[in-house]
């Protein structure tokens, strides 16, 4: 909890990362450490929730458990969507506004002969018919969108320079890092003039993009998705005009005999029924509206619980049990484990450049992100099962965090996104992107298990200073990102070392947080809310040679 307000703190200075708060001090090596940051830290919260899950199931019983884990893990989830995510989404609009008015600026201050991206945002087809000229790649990259100059016309609305492109010789289906073409920007933002010049110049209209979407289906997409679309772009659009420029897009491309992707059957068919578009726009919207913001895991947490319980009666009909769980930190079990995550990792970040876990904020979880942390849950439980009283697992943690942070770590980051820019010279494309995920996934099982190895190790006995911050974590991090985006932008002007300031933001988020938590709400019924009450030093006797407490969250 604690390192996840270190790792916010360094998003707005993570040179690359799209935060709301774009700091000018942003460095490579900020990014760098929220990437291995990112990496380890939920899948090591999910190991260490599954071992106390698995406790108080095995101690109190499952029903003692479900009611457990409903007041100290759903209540404070449902209670934080009525109070601190609509404050941390205020404060994200903020951030957000004034971002935009700061890149809005900076970008009009660019001189329309800088690159083909400013010609091609100011319009100015004179200075983007020179670079055409010149022989610019129309197949490289938008540095901060991703996306072809085919595409970025299109999205601006240049039809003249569109026209000029694919005169030089462009693919009218040139496809952009997320695998969308310039057709399918055409029908997401309406440009019926572009798409009919993509379609009479043979652009695939059933081309299929990384999300699984067509051209008509982008045409048929949720239209209050296309405002935030824009302020990202930092383009103004009217909606009014995007919906009739749209109901002609998605006429032009039924008439050419276009498909959409059904949202039931997964493949695609041609879809003229409205009803399909809706159950679609439906499915989008469980899936990805950003209802618990950060407050995610607690959601994830609460239905693994409600998994088990299942689980749990189902196999309360099986006469076998087995009479020993060692077999469950085996190191065959850990190498299966590290195999079985690389399927949902594989799935992880379309875009293919981004390190880490993808997240889900949405009512309805995505699937790949809910099987890869339920791995973890999963192992957890079968930690506490193993009974490991010997401290076998991690305890290799000497040289095992070593190398995972310093050799698995570097190679996997740099086989994701290629930043030092020798992934070409170690490995073949076709390879790197699975040597990648599977980097991932080595790295997120060896650092979280050697940070188990390391605390057991260094904190075996009962610390009250451990005790009382294991207790004070909850309400900093169920608190802490309002003030931490809040910060990023106080200190954002300052020309400040990057690393100073994520320090600063941490601090100035933990420490008053931390005052607040001890006058006012430790021993009063918020704290008896999230950590129910108190844990005395007797309550600790019987939870293993080591005194380990019950968990309070």
């Amino acid at each position: 909890m604690l390192l996840g307000i270190f790792y916010h703190a360094a998003l707005s200075v993570a040179l690359g990362f799209p935060w709301f708060v774009q700091d000018a001090s942003a460095s490579r090596a900020m990014y760098i450490f929220q990437s291995a940051v990112h990496g380890f830290r939920m899948p090591l919260f999910f190991i260490v929730s599954g071992f106390f899950t698995a406790m108080l199931w095995q101690s109190k019983g499952m029903k003692n458990l479900v009611w457990h884990r409903f007041r100290r893990v759903l209540l404070p989830c449902l209670a934080g969507l009525f109070t601190i995510v609509p404050i941390s989404n205020w404060m994200i609009g903020k951030a957000m506004e004034r971002s935009a008015a700061e890149r809005i600026a900076q970008s009009q201050k660019r001189a329309s002969n800088a690159d083909i991206w400013t010609a091609i945002r100011k319009l100015d087809s004179v200075e983007a018919k020179r670079f055409l000229d010149e022989g610019i790649d129309l197949r490289s990259l938008h540095p901060e969108y991703r996306i072809t100059p085919l595409a970025w016309a299109t999205l601006v609305g240049d039809a003249a320079s569109v026209r000029m492109m694919l005169d030089a010789g462009c693919d009218p289906s040139v496809r952009s890092e997320d695998q969308n073409t310039a057709l399918h920007a055409a029908a997401f933002f309406g440009r019926r003039d572009i798409a009919s010049l993509l379609i009479e110049r043979g652009a695939d209209i059933n081309a299929v993009s990384r999300s699984g979407e067509t051209p008509l289906a982008a045409a048929r997409g949720d239209l209050s998705f296309v405002p935030f679309i824009a302020d990202i772009l930092l383009l103004k659009v009217d909606l009014a005009d995007v919906q009739a420029g749209r109901k002609l897009v998605i006429a032009e491309l039924e008439r050419n005999g276009a498909k959409v992707l059904s949202p039931s059957s997964g493949t695609n068919s041609t879809s003229p029924q409205q009803s399909g578009f809706q159950w679609q726009a439906l499915l989008g919207l469980l899936l990805y509206f950003p209802v618990f913001s950060f407050l995610w895991f607690l959601w994830f947490l609460w239905w693994y619980v409600v998994i088990l319980a299942l689980f749990a009666w189902i196999i309360g009909f099986v006469p076998w049990r087995p009479r020993s769980w060692s077999w469950a930190i085996a190191p065959w079990v850990v190498a299966g484990c590290i195999l079985l995550t690389t399927l949902p990792i594989s799935r992880f970040d379309g875009s293919g450049w981004l390190f880490g876990p993808d997240t889900s904020v949405g009512l309805l979880p995505l699937g790949h992100v809910f099987g890869f942390y339920a791995i973890f849950f999963v192992f957890g439980i079968g930690y506490y099962l193993a009974d490991d009283q010997q401290g076998k697992l991690g305890r290799s943690w000497p040289w095992l965090l070593p190398i995972s942070f310093l050799v698995i770590f570097p190679l996997a980051l740099e086989l994701t996104g290629g930043m030092l820019g020798w992934r070409d010279s170690i490995l073949g494309k076709q390879w790197q992107r699975p040597a990648a995920v599977l980097g991932q996934s080595i790295f997120a099982w060896t650092a979280s298990l050697g940070c188990i190895g390391l605390f057991r190790s260094c904190l075996s006995r009962e610390y009250p200073w451990v005790r009382y911050m294991s207790d004070a974590s909850y309400w900093l991090y169920l608190t802490h990102l309002p003030l931490v985006v809040w910060l990023q932008m106080a200190v954002s002007p300052y020309p400040w070392p990057a690393w100073l300031k994520v320090l600063t933001i941490s601090m100035a988020t933990i420490v008053p947080l931390s005052v607040i938590y001890h006058g006012a709400v430790r021993s009063t019924w918020i704290g008896l809310f999230l950590n129910g009450r108190r844990i005395s030093r007797r309550d600790t006797i019987g939870y293993g040679k080591t005194a380990v407490p019950p968990p309070a969250s």
